[in-house]
C-alpha cells in the first residue's frame, strides 16, 4: 500500500463563494499593500482589465519566486535539469512563469489544485498579452486570475516551503537514515515527482558539499536507489550518471567512490555520459519549451527549434527525452493553435528519430512527461500525434508495457475521450 505523501503544498485560503467584485476580492490579498490593493481595483474600475489581470499576476508569481530561490540557485538548476545554472544566476532569467508553478509544487509550496488552476490563469496571460491575441482580456477571465492569484498566493501573508519538505531535506544531509527509517519508506513508496525531489537533493549535494553532508548524501543515496531505480525516468537516471562524470572531472575522490558504488549496485553505468554534446543538446531542448510557455510562443518558436535542429542529426542518448518533449510541444500546440512557421522544423526532427528510439520513448518516457501528458487531455493535440504517428508509420508497435499499450493505441486512433482519463491517471501517478 502506498505511504502518506511526505509534503504536500496547501490549496489556497477559504474565499467566501458569493464574491463578485473586485473591491471585495482585494481585500483578502493581505500580501499587497493598501495601495496597491488600490492600484487594482482602480484598474478594474477603469475598464482596463488586462491591467489589473498582469498586475496581480506579476505580483504572485514574484512571491513565488522569492520563496523557491530561498532553496539556492544551484538547487534550482538541479531541478531543472540546468548545469548552465549556478548561484550566480538571477532567478528572473532562470525562471519563467510556468516553470515558477512546475517548482512550487514539487517542493510543497502550492498544492495540486492549486497548481492547476495557476497554471491555467498563466496560459490566460500568456495568449492575451501576446502578438497573436485577437481580442482583449475581458471582465470575466481578468476577475479569474485575480481571484487566483490572491486565494493561492497573494492572500497569505507568508508563504514558505513545506514544512514536511524542509525537515526531510535537512535529514538527508545531516544523518545516514537505515533503509527501515519511516521518512525513507515513505519517500521509496512515493510517485516519481517525489523521488524526483529526492534525487536532486542528494545529487546538488553531492557536487557541492564536503565533510558530513555530502558523506551522509552518499550514504543516502546508496540506501535509496536500489529500491527506486526501476520506478526513476530516464532523465532521472542520466542525471545520476552525469553527477558521476561531474565528480570524476572535479576529482573529489570521496564523492566519486560513493556514486560509483551506487551506480554499481544498480548496474546505472550506460546512464554515464561520454562527453558535454548531450548538455548542448539539453538546454536547447529546455530553452524551447521555456519559449513555448512564455509570451509570444507563436512568434519565438521558429527560432528556437531551429536552434535545436541544427545541433545535429544525432540525439545523444542522455538528452532524446528532452528533445522528444520539446519538438513534441511544438507540434502538439496549445489551447490557441501552433506555430506555423515552427511545426515543419518540429515534424522534420521528429521524423528524424529512429523506430527503436520511439519504442522506447513510449516504453520509459511518456508516462512521466506530465508536460505532454497534460497537452494530450485537449482533443486537437491528440488528433496531432495521431496523425503525426500515422504518416510516419509509428502506429503498430503492439508489445508496449500492459499499462502504456492502452495510451498508444488510443492515441493511434484518435480516441481522444480515452487518451485524456489514461493520461489524467499517468499524471496521478507522477504526483
Amino acid at each position: 500500500m502506498k505511504s502518506k505523501q511526505l509534503w504536500q503544498g496547501a490549496d489556497g485560503i477559504d474565499l467566501p463563494p458569493a464574491i463578485k467584485e473586485p473591491a471585495e476580492i482585494i481585500t483578502f490579498a493581505t500580501y499587497l499593500s493598501p495601495i496597491q490593493q488600490r492600484n487594482i481595483v482602480n484598474a478594474f474600475n477603469g475598464g482596463a482589465y488586462d491591467m489589473a489581470a498582469e498586475y496581480a499576476w506579476k505580483k504572485a508569481i514574484v512571491k513565488l519566486k522569492d520563496t523557491i530561490g530561498t532553496l539556492g540557485m544551484t538547487f534550482i538548476g538541479e531541478m531543472l535539469n540546468r548545469p548552465d545554472i549556478d548561484e550566480y544566476s538571477a532567478i528572473d532569467s532562470v525562471l519563467t512563469d510556468y516553470s515558477t508553478i512546475q517548482l512550487a509544487e514539487q517542493l510543497g509550496v502550492i498544492g495540486k489544485t492549486a497548481a492547476l488552476k495557476l497554471r491555467q490563469a498563466n496560459e490566460l496571460i500568456t495568449h492575451y498579452f501576446s502578438k497573436d491575441a485577437t481580442e482583449d482580456l475581458d471582465y470575466v477571465e481578468a476577475f479569474d486570475i485575480v481571484k487566483t492569484s490572491v486565494k493561492y498566493i497573494l492572500g497569505e501573508q507568508d508563504i514558505s516551503i513545506a514544512l514536511e519538505f524542509s525537515k526531510f531535506r535537512d535529514r538527508l544531509l545531516t544523518e545516514t537514515m537505515p533503509l527501515h527509517d519511516k521518512q525513507l519508506d515513505q519517500v521509496i513508496n512515493s510517485p516519481v515527482f517525489y523521488l524526483r525531489t529526492v534525487i536532486t537533493i542528494l545529487i546538488t549535494a553531492i557536487k557541492t558539499e564536503i565533510g558530513a553532508k555530502l558523506e551522509n548524501a552518499l550514504g543516502n543515496l546508496n540506501t535509496m536507489l536500489p529500491q527506486i531505480w526501476d520506478k526513476l525516468s530516464e532523465n532521472d537516471r542520466w542525471n545520476i550518471g552525469s553527477t558521476y562524470r561531474d565528480v570524476t572531472a572535479s576529482g573529489n575522490s570521496i564523492a566519486i567512490s560513493g556514486v560509483k558504488t551506487a551506480l554499481s549496485k544498480v548496474g546505472g553505468f550506460d546512464y554515464v555520459p561520454e562527453n558535454l554534446r548531450s548538455n548542448t543538446f539539453i538546454k536547447a531542448a529546455k530553452q524551447l519549451i521555456d519559449v513555448h510557455f512564455a509570451f509570444n510562443n507563436f512568434h519565438n518558436e521558429p527560432m528556437a527549434v531551429k536552434k535545436l535542429a541544427t545541433l545535429g542529426r544525432t540525439i545523444p542518448a542522455p538528452a532524446l527525452m528532452d528533445c522528444i518533449q520539446a519538438y513534441l510541444v511544438v507540434l502538439l500546440g496549445n489551447h490557441y493553435g501552433r506555430s506555423n512557421a515552427a511545426v515543419p522544423t518540429a515534424e522534420n526532427e521528429l521524423a528524424k528519430i529512429t523506430e527503436e528510439r520511439w519504442l522506447k520513448y513510449f516504453e520509459k518516457g511518456i508516462t512521466n512527461d506530465d508536460i505532454i501528458l497534460e497537452k494530450l487531455k485537449h482533443h486537437d493535440m491528440v488528433g496531432y500525434f495521431s496523425d503525426f504517428l500515422t504518416k510516419y508509420q509509428l502506429d503498430e508497435f503492439s508489445d508496449l508495457p500492459n499499462k502504456i499499450q492502452p495510451l498508444y493505441n488510443a492515441i493511434v486512433n484518435n480516441s481522444a475521450s480515452t487518451v485524456r482519463r489514461l493520461s489524467e491517471g499517468f499524471i496521478n501517478q507522477i504526483k
